[in-house]
């Protein structure tokens, strides 16, 4: 897949893709129809795919100071697109000068200019330009001016709700987990630089890689069993801990994974753990004995609740 930080990067003859645009955090399952028709076309008529995205949210630099979480960091949403066979990835750096673009500016000087796209595949509330003042309708009469396709996908509906980044979001941070995966067609991803902690976890025994805070969507403070997957391809049972390590009287957010059965230096790389199950809430021990046992039952319960073996007794 080709990664493309700008329009500057993108190659001198137009891609004339087969196209679709927005946030897409999460690429959730209506995302992924959307992807899935713009693969069909593209299929049919012997072009390219492109998924058109921004750097970062959209709401970040437009409501900067409302504290919002995206359900994914911008790796993770490459990363996830990457898996759904998408052949080229737009990233515009939103902060800058693309807040400021007119609907119609938007769609001259991204969509047909440097692209001269085929087909777009939108929502029907899909919005772009300053303000969203872009709408669909708007788009399909410049694609008739300017000689592109423009499909209309409806909303994917499950359980009687639209599926959309907010719907998953609320979910994730509501602490159901089962509701997210399924919104998502697989498990929560938690992703991040690991950084260097204080190696309580490792005095206790129970060695934890600190995953860096990167305004990723939540789950409630607590213990959560997983998947991890390591930069080089690895896949380990893990124990995620999510909070302020309140036995130790902490009082910034951490979130801490003990991968199973791992031997290895994760500093500086980046780690991505996949939510399955919810073990406990967040507790405050009376020491370091007694949470140290309490690790000891969660990662025995995580491991039954994964399918792994039993760990090994230490001689």
């Amino acid at each position: 897949m080709n990664v493309y930080w700008d329009l500057d990067q993108l190659p001198e003859e137009p891609l004339e893709p087969i196209m679709t645009m927005g946030n897409l955090d999460g690429v959730h399952r209506g995302h992924q129809i959307i992807i899935s028709h713009i693969q069909q076309e593209a299929e049919r008529v012997g072009a390219p795919t492109l998924v058109v995205t921004f750097e970062p949210h959209t709401r970040r630099v437009v409501r900067p100071k409302d504290g919002f979480r995206t359900v994914m960091t911008t790796r993770e949403k490459l990363h996830r697109l990457q898996e759904l066979g998408v052949d080229h990835v737009l990233v515009l750096p939103f902060r800058d000068g693309y807040q400021d673009m007119t609907a119609l500016e938007f769609i001259d000087e991204v969509i047909w200019e440097p692209l001269k796209v085929r087909s777009v595949f939108v929502g029907p509330d899909a919005g772009y330009g300053k303000g969203r003042e872009g709408d669909v309708r708007l788009l399909s009469s410049e694609g008739r001016r300017l000689g592109f396709h423009v499909g209309v996908i409806d909303p994917l509906v499950v359980a009687g709700r639209r599926v959309s980044s907010s719907l998953v979001r609320r979910a994730i941070e509501n602490g159901n987990l089962e509701q997210a995966n399924r919104l998502l067609g697989r498990d929560h991803v938690v992703s991040g630089m690991v950084m260097r902690g204080f190696r309580r976890g490792r005095e206790l025994g129970f060695p934890t890689a600190n995953i860096a805070d990167e305004g990723i969507a939540l789950p409630p403070f607590g213990v959560y069993a997983g998947w991890a997957h390591t930069h080089d391809g690895g896949r380990f049972g893990t124990v995620l801990n999510i909070g302020q390590r309140p036995t130790f009287d902490g009082r910034n957010l951490s979130i801490e994974a003990h991968l199973f059965d791992f031997d290895g230096n994760l500093y500086g790389k980046e780690l991505r753990v996949s939510l399955r199950h919810h073990l406990r809430a967040e507790a405050k021990f009376d020491d370091a004995a007694a949470l140290k046992a309490q690790m000891r039952r969660d990662a025995a319960e995580a491991r039954k609740l994964l399918g792994l073996k039993k760990a090994k007794a230490k001689a």
